[in-house]
C-alpha cells in the first residue's frame, strides 16, 4: 500500500501529511510535480497489450501498480526557460500540458483519488452553484457577466448590497505594498468604464447578512466544522481572509442535513474531499458560498483544535469515503509534525524546482522580469 502525493516543494500541507503518514507506519511518496519536465521523466508505455507507467526523478521512482491512494494536492509543471527558444515555448508548453493532463486522467485507475483530475478541471464556481441548488443548498443571488448593462442593473436593483469577486485570486506589488484580490463591496459609482467591464468577466453577488461563517472540511462523508467569528473582527467582516491574525475559530456541530447536502454536492462534482465555506445568517439559514477541492485545512486545526491531520491521514490510508475514525482515537496532531515538516520543506525547496513567482511587480523593468521568472520572492 502506497500513497502518492502530487504537490510542490513549498507546500507545508504535503510535507506535514508525509511526516504524519510515516509516523503511522504508512508508505508515502511526495512527487514534486514541478520538477517536470526538466528533472523528472514521466513515461507511459503500452506494449503487448499491457500498459505501464514509470515516474523517475530526484527521490522518485514509482510504478503505477504500486499506488493505492493518490492525493492530487497541487500538481504543477515548470518549463526550463533557459533552454527554450522563445519561438518554441508555446509548442513545448502545449506538449507538456497535454501529456500531463492525459497522464493524470488515466494514472492508477484502481487507486483511491483525492480528488480525480477530471473532477478538478470541472469544479468551477458556476458548476458548484448549479449543483448546490440541485441538492437543496441555498446560494446567494449572483450575477456572472461581462455585460456592463447587466452589472449596472444588478447594482441598482440591490443598492449598497452587492459585493464583487474575481474568478481567480491574483496578486501584484510595488516596493512598498503587496496587493491581493478579496471580496469587496461595490457600488455603481465605483465601476470602471464599460470597455474594462467587458474585458474581464466578474462575479457580482448580493451581500448575505452574517451571524458568523463556517469552514467545513469534508473528508468523504465526515464533516469537520469550525465556526469563524468573522463579525467580531475589524477587517474581516466581508472577507475573513483579510483578518486571519485576529480571527477566532471554534469547533461547531454541523446539522446532519447540511452535511448530507455537502456530500451530495461532492458526489455530483465527483470529488471526495473539499473545504466548504458557508455563511450562517442571523435568522439561522445556511448559505453556501463555494467548495475548494484542494483547500487548506491545517490552519483550522491550529485555530479551532480540530484533529484534521490525524483524520486526513486515516482517510488516505483507508482509501474510503466511509473510513473508520474516531475523535477518541486521535494519534497525532499537526504540532507534533510541524518541526520535521518545515525541515523537509526547507530541504525540498533547495533540491527541487519551484513554481515561478506569479506576482506582477509594478517597478523598474529589470526587477519586474526577475519577479515573473521567480528570481525575486515576495
Amino acid at each position: 500500500m502506497k500513497t502518492l502525493i502530487l504537490s510542490q516543494p513549498n507546500d507545508i500541507h504535503a510535507s506535514a501529511v508525509v511526516e504524519a503518514l510515516a509516523r503511522k507506519g504508512a508508505e508515502a511518496v511526495l512527487w514534486h510535480t514541478s520538477d517536470f519536465p526538466s528533472r523528472v521523466t514521466e513515461t507511459v508505455s503500452i506494449v503487448g497489450g499491457r500498459r505501464s507507467v514509470r515516474l523517475r526523478g530526484p527521490e522518485l521512482d514509482v510504478t503505477e501498480s504500486s499506488v493505492t491512494t493518490v492525493w492530487n494536492r497541487r500538481p504543477a509543471l515548470v518549463l526550463d526557460e533557459l533552454h527554450l527558444h522563445p519561438a518554441d515555448r508555446e509548442f513545448v508548453e502545449l506538449g507538456c500540458t497535454t501529456f500531463r493532463r492525459s497522464l493524470l486522467d488515466t494514472l492508477a485507475q484502481r487507486a483511491f483519488w483525492v480528488n480525480p483530475q477530471r473532477a478538478i478541471e470541472r469544479t468551477s464556481k458556476l458548476r458548484q452553484h448549479q449543483f448546490a441548488l440541485d441538492v437543496g443548498l441555498e446560494v446567494p443571488d449572483t450575477l456572472y457577466t461581462n455585460d456592463p448593462g447587466e452589472i449596472r442593473a444588478f447594482l441598482r436593483e440591490h443598492p449598497g448590497q452587492v459585493v464583487y469577486k474575481p474568478f481567480n485570486m491574483t496578486a501584484w506589488r510595488d516596493d512598498a505594498t503587496y496587493y491581493m484580490t478579496f471580496t469587496s463591496p461595490l457600488t455603481e459609482e465605483q465601476l470602471v468604464e464599460d470597455e474594462l467591464l467587458r474585458a474581464v468577466p466578474g462575479i457580482y453577488q448580493v451581500r448575505v447578512p452574517k451571524a458568523y461563517e463556517l469552514r467545513v472540511t469534508m473528508m468523504g462523508r465526515r464533516a469537520f466544522t469550525a465556526r469563524l467569528l468573522s463579525q467580531q473582527t475589524q477587517g474581516g467582516k466581508i472577507d475573513w481572509r483579510k483578518a486571519q491574525e485576529e480571527l477566532r475559530m471554534e469547533p461547531f456541530e454541523l446539522p446532519a442535513d447540511i452535511a448530507r447536502q455537502c456530500f451530495a454536492l461532492m458526489r455530483k462534482l465527483d470529488i471526495v474531499f473539499g473545504c466548504f465555506d458557508f455563511i450562517v445568517r442571523p435568522d439561522g439559514r445556511y448559505v453556501f458560498l463555494e467548495v475548494n477541492q484542494a483547500g487548506q485545512f491545517l490552519f483550522v486545526e491550529n485555530a479551532a483544535g480540530l484533529p484534521l491531520l490525524d483524520a486526513f491521514t486515516e482517510f488516505l490510508i483507508q482509501g474510503s469515503v466511509d473510513f473508520d475514525w474516531s475523535p477518541d482515537r486521535v494519534g497525532l496532531r499537526y504540532q507534533d509534525v510541524l518541526g520535521p515538516a518545515l525541515q523537509r520543506m526547507k530541504r525540498d525547496l533547495a533540491s527541487h524546482v519551484q513554481q515561478p513567482e506569479g506576482t506582477w511587480y509594478e517597478g523598474p523593468r529589470e526587477q519586474r522580469e526577475d519577479v515573473t521568472t521567480g528570481a525575486l520572492a515576495v
